[in-house]
C-alpha cells in the first residue's frame, strides 16, 4: 500500500522550518549526549517530513534503525518503546530550557512514533506556551467581536470577564496537568542505567585497559600444504603436518565489542588503552580499570568467572564440542551452542560480568561470547542506553555499585547477533 500523503498544510517552508527546529534540538544539551535518540528523533522527523508513516511503526522502527528482524517479538523486546520514551523525555526537557527557533515545536505523543509538528506564536523566554495560548486566545477573542452600543458594552463586558476567566482557569489546569506529567515522566524516565553502569569506572578516572586474548592459528607444513592444494589429498591427523600457534590476530566481533566500549569511554572522557596479551603483564591488571574481551581465547575472562554463579565451559568429551555457559546454582540449566562448521550457526549466548573492588577503587569487567558473535551483542548491550535501561528495569535495588552478572541470548542472522535480550541475571 502506498504510503499517504503529506499533508497539504506542510509546504516547503513548513519542512524548512522543522528541518531547523530539528538541527537545534539535535545540537542542545538534550540530545546531544545521546546518539541513540538523536538517531531515534532524526528519523521518525525525516520518515514524517517525507510521508512515510508506515515505517513510524514500532515494528518497522525495530527493524530499520535497530536493526531487529522484521518479525521480531515486539511483545519481549521494548528496545523502541524504551528509546521513545527517552526522546519525549528529553523533548520536554529542550523545550523546558529553550523556545523554539523556527516557529514549530516536536513533540511525540505518548504511544506514538508519528511526531507532531505544533506551530506559534511562541513565547519570549519565561513567558511559557500556556501564557501564549492565553493571550492569543484573548487577542482572537477581541479581533472578531463586533462593535457594541454603549448600553450592551457593560453587559457583554461581563459575559466576556466570565469567559475568559473561565478560559483562564482551563488554561491554568491544562498547564499543572501537563507540568505534571512531565514531573511524573521526568520521575519514571530520567534514570540512565547506561551511567549508572559504568559510574564506577568514570568516577574512577584511571586509563580502562581492553585485553583481547589469545587467538589460535593451525599453520600447515609445506608437504601438508602441497598434499591437499596440489594432489587433492587429506593428509592423516597424526603426520605431524600442522603447528598450532597463539598470534595477535583477532575476530571481527571481539573487535567491534572493543569499539563499543571504546566509544562510550570516550564520550566520557575517559582514556582507554586496547592490548593484546603479549603486551601487558598480569602484575598491571591489578592496578586498573580493565575491561576483558572474548571467552574461551581469553584466560582472564575464564579465571575472572571460573568461581561465579555463571561460567563458561567446553565440552570437548565426544566427537563434537560444545561450548556453554553453565549455572552453578541451578545445574540443570546451562545455555549452549554445538560446533557445526561449516554450517552456520544459529543462537548464541553471552555472559557480561562486572566486579567492582572498593578497596582498590577499580573495576573489572568481562564481556565474551560463546563465539565473536555474542561477543560483539555484549559490547553493544553495554554502549547502549535502552539496553541496559532494560536490565535496570528488572535488577534488584541497589545493584549500581555491586557485583553483576547478565547472560544474554540471541539469534544469528548474517553473521550478525540480532535480537539480544536478558535470560538471566545475577546482583550480590
Amino acid at each position: 500500500m502506498p504510503a499517504p500523503a503529506k499533508p497539504q498544510s506542510l509546504t516547503s517552508e513548513h519542512e524548512a522550518s522543522v528541518r531547523k527546529e530539528l538541527d537545534a534540538i539535535l545540537a542542545g544539551a538534550s540530545f546531544s549526549g545521546s546518539k541513540r535518540c538523536s538517531d531515534f528523533l532524526e528519523f521518525i522527523v525525516k520518515h514524517a517530513l517525507s510521508g512515510d508513516y508506515e515505517h513510524l511503526t514500532e515494528r518497522f522502527v525495530g527493524a530499520d534503525l535497530f536493526g531487529r528482524p522484521v518479525d521480531y517479538e515486539t511483545a519481549t523486546d521494548s528496545v523502541v518503546r524504551v528509546r521513545a520514551t527517552d526522546v519525549r523525555r528529553r523533548l520536554a526537557q529542550h523545550y523546558a530550557e529553550h523556545r523554539p527557533v523556527a516557529g514549530v515545536v516536536i513533540e511525540l505523543a505518548p504511544g506514538s512514533y508519528i511526531p507532531d509538528f505544533n506551530w506559534g506564536p511562541w513565547p519570549v523566554k519565561g513567558s511559557g506556551r500556556a501564557a501564549t495560548a492565553e493571550a492569543s486566545s484573548a487577542d482572537s477573542a477581541a479581533s472578531i467581536a463586533p462593535p457594541l452600543t454603549a448600553p450592551d458594552q457593560t453587559k457583554i463586558d461581563g459575559i466576556r470577564k466570565g469567559v475568559l476567566l473561565g478560559l483562564g482557569v482551563a488554561i491554568v489546569a491544562a498547564g499543572l496537568f501537563v507540568a505534571a506529567s512531565y514531573w511524573r515522566t521526568s520521575a519514571t524516565y530520567s534514570y540512565d542505567a547506561l551511567d549508572h553502569f559504568w559510574q564506577p569506572v568514570f568516577s574512577s578516572k584511571r586509563v580502562v585497559t581492553l585485553c583481547f586474548g589469545d587467538t589460535v592459528s593451525y599453520w600447515p607444513s609445506p608437504g601438508t600444504r602441497h598434499a591437499v592444494e596440489v594432489n587433492n589429498e587429506t593428509p592423516a591427523r597424526d603426520d605431524g603436518g600442522f603447528t598450532v600457534t597463539k598470534d595477535d590476530q583477532s575476530s571481527a566481533g571481539n573487535i567491534r565489542a572493543a569499539l563499543s566500549i571504546m566509544g562510550v569511554l570516550d564520550r566520557h572522557g575517559v582514556t582507554s588503552d586496547l592490548r593484546w596479551p603479549q603486551e601487558v603483564q598480569e602484575t598491571e591488571l591489578d592496578k586498573t580499570n580493565v575491561v576483558y574481551i572474548g571467552a574461551f581465547s581469553n584466560i582472564w575472562t575464564m579465571s575472572l568467572n571460573r568461581n561465579l554463579r555463571f561460567s563458561f565451559f567446553r565440552d570437548d568429551a565426544s566427537t563434537v564440542s560444545t561450548w556453554m555457559i553453565k549455572d552453578r546454582d541451578n545445574p540443570g540449566r546451562n545455555w549452549s551452542i554445538t560446533a557445526t562448521y561449516p554450517q552456520p550457526v544459529t543462537h548464541e549466548y553471552a555472559l557480561i560480568t562486572r566486579i567492582v573492588d572498593p578497596d582498590q577503587k577499580r573495576v573489572v569487567i568481562s564481556i565474551g561470547g560463546l563465539n565473536q558473535f555474542g561477543t560483539q551483542a555484549a559490547g553493544e548491550f553495554l554502549a547502549d542506553e535502552a539496553s541496559l535501561n532494560s536490565f535496570a528495569h528488572i535488577a534488584p535495588k541497589g545493584w549500581e555499585r555491586r557485583n553483576l552478572q547478565i547472560v544474554l541470548e540471541m539469534e544469528v542472522s548474517g553473521k550478525r547477533a540480532v535480537n539480544p535480550r536478558i535470560a538471566a541475571i545475577e546482583v550480590w
